[in-house]
């Protein structure tokens, strides 16, 4: 008898699980479908996740457009709710989970924040050009051919971007005139050289060329209309500042996290006074070497500032920033792997390029994930192109990328952080975790990353590569202050500055690049400090939960492995009963 119940016992778990790996299965059916009709909804994110479908036509920003994605982000939400979630393998609760919360938001961006009427930044087609004739998906000719059909809608693309702009900011009517203006690039040498290379016939040629030209016609007609909005005194600009209830409201939807920006902000404070004592402590001690002849101040912020201007002399030539930039990436390399960090390929492509022209970004410098269709491409670590800089621009971006600043970005945007990350990310089996990116896991990784090559013995325990390490952790808790404090606080642009300049150290040509980009984002400058903040906690708890069985290299595997989901989530399983 006893055996007959153990039989049946297990022979109705057989059956759940059969019935559960039915439910997974449809799940998993159920993710490519809504995959595949969100690029047909947005083929910029089909070309730049280089899904090879629905490359021929720009999305036609119009009304009706924005009206369709609303409904079509709601049926999806509808969708989901049908699915059995207790029901669902723990990896695939996980991608429900970043499904609901990513349709939740776009819908929420649509409706609610409407940025598609104030950002005239949202409308530029120059990455989707360039990465339709370099991408690798075909061969020269299709990409062409697919490219020409793509321009043609050039004109009605940015016809339909005008008609929909509402009072659009200042600031991201000033960006959008940049960028555009960058984009024209995209229609220069290298693109003629490869028509020129390819086998299309002449007549295929010379239509490419028309809507090449109709392309630049559209694009200055756009940056013509925006230049008319900036110069006229009597338009009415909104304010960049979308107030607290809106900011708080995107801190919960992209951070995702049991935080309140509020107390984000609180611990940021807090976090910049400690530096500051550890900093004064550094600065004590390197006043030898560096204060030789100078009367030593008795303040303690210009005693830091006096010896990090010192410091900050020693930095790369113009001329050597790539050269520097590529051995930086390749010590790192040799580091992670002698220190047994990750379980990483030290011939993973990543690449430093000067940054892009119609990049988005205003920062000194980013990073391009591998694109997860297109297993094979390399990720790219983008520096901007400080040979373009004025002079003095140039020395101010210099010195605050000093000697050891330049390693903790590299350490950042690189090697062990995004770049690194991005390769691991098109590892993720589930495509789901690698489109549906949370920003703040991405950033807080990077951040995450400096301390973590510096506790394992990067940069030798130098004093100065300390202090400047705190300098940078200074940038990133002021990020915080100043994006939740022009939003929610009504910082001026003079708190701003003041701020970092005579509490977090920056050079000039940061302190307006800082501004600059707080005024074109919101939350976003948040990510860096509340996604390390969430890393360093789970870190902590999960060395406790697995005692002796501990190991750096096996946190980090595991980490990773669920690709760039966000960290409360990958908490919830990392932190689960089952190892």
């Amino acid at each position: 008898m006893r055996k007959l119940l153990l039989l049946s016992a297990l022979l109705a778990f057989l059956a759940v699980q059969a019935q559960n790996n039915q439910i997974d299965k449809r799940f998993d059916d159920f993710k490519v479908q809504l995959l595949d009709a969100c690029w047909k909804r947005y083929p910029e994110y089909a070309i730049y996740f280089g899904y090879g479908k629905y490359y021929d036509k720009p999305a036609i920003p119009n009304e009706q457009y924005f009206k369709g994605n609303l409904t079509f982000f709601r049926q999806w939400i509808d969708s989901l709710h049908k699915v059995p979630f207790q029901k669902l393998s723990a990896n695939n609760q996980v991608s429900y989970r970043i499904i609901e919360n990513q349709l939740r938001l776009f819908e929420w961006q649509i409706g609610t924040l409407k940025i598609h009427q104030w950002n005239p930044a949202s409308y530029n087609i120059g990455n989707q050009c360039y990465l339709l004739y370099t991408q690798n998906y075909a061969p020269l000719e299709k990409k062409l051919e697919t490219l020409s059909a793509f321009l043609q809608f050039a004109g009605q693309y940015y016809k339909a971007a005008l008609n929909t702009l509402d009072r659009p900011t200042k600031e991201h009517t000033l960006a959008a005139i940049s960028q555009n203006e960058g984009a024209l690039t995209v229609f220069g040498k290298a693109l003629t050289d490869s028509i020129n290379d390819s086998h299309l016939s002449p007549v295929q040629k010379d239509t490419l060329q028309r809507r090449i030209d109709g392309a630049q016609t559209a694009i200055k007609e756009y940056i013509a209309a925006l230049k008319s909005m900036a110069s006229d005194s009597n338009y009415s600009f909104r304010s960049f500042r979308i107030g607290a209830d809106l900011f708080n409201q995107k801190f919960q939807r992209e951070i995702v996290t049991d935080y309140t920006a509020k107390e984000i902000f609180d611990k940021a404070i807090v976090a910049k006074n400690e530096y500051h004592q550890d900093m004064f402590k550094l600065a004590n001690q390197l006043w030898p070497k560096y204060g030789n002849g100078l009367v030593k101040p008795t303040d303690s912020l210009l005693l830091i500032k006096a010896v990090i201007d010192k410091i900050s002399l020693h930095h790369v030539a113009q001329a050597n920033v790539f050269d520097t930039l590529n051995s930086q990436l390749k010590a790192m390399k040799r580091f992670i792997v002698q220190k047994d960090l990750f379980d990483f390929d030290t011939l993973a492509p990543i690449i430093v390029r000067k940054k892009p022209a119609f990049s988005s970004s205003v920062a000194m410098a980013s990073a391009d994930f591998p694109s997860p269709y297109l297993k094979s491409t390399a990720a790219y670590y983008n520096i901007a192109d400080i040979s373009a800089m004025p002079p003095a621009k140039a020395e101010s971006m210099l010195r605050e990328n000093n000697n050891y600043m330049l390693q903790i970005l590299t350490i950042h945007e690189g090697v062990p952080g995004h770049c690194l990350q991005g390769v691991y990310n098109t590892k993720s089996p589930d495509i789901i975790k690698s489109v549906f990116r949370n920003g703040p896991m991405a950033e807080g990784w990077a951040v995450y990353s400096e301390r973590m090559m510096l506790e394992n013995g990067w940069g030798n325990d130098s004093p100065e590569m300390q202090l400047m390490y705190d300098k940078w952790r200074l940038r990133v808790a002021c990020n915080v202050i100043v994006d939740y404090g022009l939003h929610c606080l009504n910082y001026s642009k003079d708190d701003v500055i003041k701020l970092l300049r005579n509490e977090a150290f920056q050079e000039e040509a940061e302190l307006e690049e800082k501004y600059q980009r707080a005024t074109l984002s919101e939350v976003q400058l948040c990510y860096y400090f509340t996604g390390a903040t969430e890393i360093l906690t789970l870190r902590e708890d999960y060395k406790k939960k697995m005692g002796a069985k501990y190991r750096l290299k096996d946190f980090h595997e595991r980490f990773l492995s669920y690709g760039t989901a966000p960290v409360k989530f990958i908490r919830e399983r990392m932190l689960s009963k089952a190892l």
